[in-house]
């Protein structure tokens, strides 16, 4: 029998200096993620929250047929969901989200990624990013027009050319590959709070030198802080270990996810397809419960 792999993940996300906090961010013993939404007022928190509700039970015991194309079902019945909510409540017009997550499940892992949320690997001595930016800039330096510090200042730096706003073509620019992780690497998955205040050495260094994920991520968000920060932050940290048996645990969310306004709950209630009763359970209403 080959080597199965779990996550000890733990999840932090802060408002920066912004007014509401639209990332949401989920961490369990089978998969991480980290949603950046945008969209007026309430918008980017619905669609951050509702991508992460959705990847929450995969999170919990994340099957072998989950793997790879069914993690892009998951991601694009969630898109679907968007759609609906857009043409329920024309005010949330607009609103998207970018999302990065890794799952493992046996001795495999696999990333899901749209938008400019990050993914990264740690493995002494090495900090590797394994997702690729899908905003403007990013193809401007691929195509060799500008450089990477010529980056840091464009005008257009945040521009996203890919996510999720319940197009019929969004899961298109879905990227979907396995990684290569084993037992002792450290992941993490940001949004562009973190990476767009704290150059990857910086990163490296706050990965090497914590004791755990949570302490990792703390660190992490807090230099992010300092730097400052231009926009909400979120960090999802794991560590990557052996473990026997199915992985079956508890799940953590932060962000919009876990802290849910009125409107919000409402948009979820309404698309959630629940049990039979059609009842909707928010995440953040059954966080650090088992799973049963």
């Amino acid at each position: 029998m080959g080597v199965a792999l779990s996550l000890v993940a733990a999840a932090r996300s802060h408002t920066g200096p912004r007014p509401d906090n639209q990332d949401s961010g989920l961490a369990a013993p089978a998969l991480i993620a980290v949603a950046d939404g945008v969209g007026g007022n309430v918008g980017g928190a619905v669609a951050s929250s509702l991508i992460v509700s959705w990847l929450a039970p995969l999170g919990r015991v994340l099957l072998p047929d989950e793997v790879d194309g069914g993690l892009a079902r998951v991601v694009s019945a969630a898109n679907e969901r968007i759609r609906t909510a857009v043409g329920h409540r024309p005010r949330l017009e607009g609103m998207a989200t970018t999302m990065s997550a890794i799952g493992v499940v046996g001795d495999r892992a696999v990333l899901a990624h749209i938008g400019d949320s990050r993914a990264y690997r740690w493995r002494s001595p090495e900090l590797v990013q394994l997702t690729r930016d899908h905003t403007l800039v990013q193809a401007l330096i691929d195509a060799g027009s500008i450089t990477p510090a010529e980056a840091l200042v464009h005008p257009q730096r945040s521009a996203v050319y890919a996510a999720l706003h319940g197009g019929t073509d969004d899961v298109d620019g879905l990227e979907v590959s396995f990684v290569d992780v084993l037992p002792g690497d450290r992941l993490l998955v940001c949004s562009d709070g973190l990476s767009g205040a704290l150059p990857p050495e910086a990163i490296a260094e706050h990965l090497a030198l914590a004791e755990n994920p949570d302490q990792a991520a703390a660190t992490l968000l807090g230099a992010a802080l300092a730097a400052p920060a231009s926009d909400n932050v979120t960090v999802v940290v794991a560590d990557v270990q052996e473990t026997e048996g199915a992985v079956v645990g508890r799940h953590r969310t932060v962000g919009a996810a876990a802290n849910s306004r009125d409107e919000t709950v409402e948009v979820l209630e309404a698309l959630w397809p629940g049990p039979s009763t059609g009842a909707f359970t928010p995440v953040a209403a059954v966080e650090e419960q088992p799973a049963g």
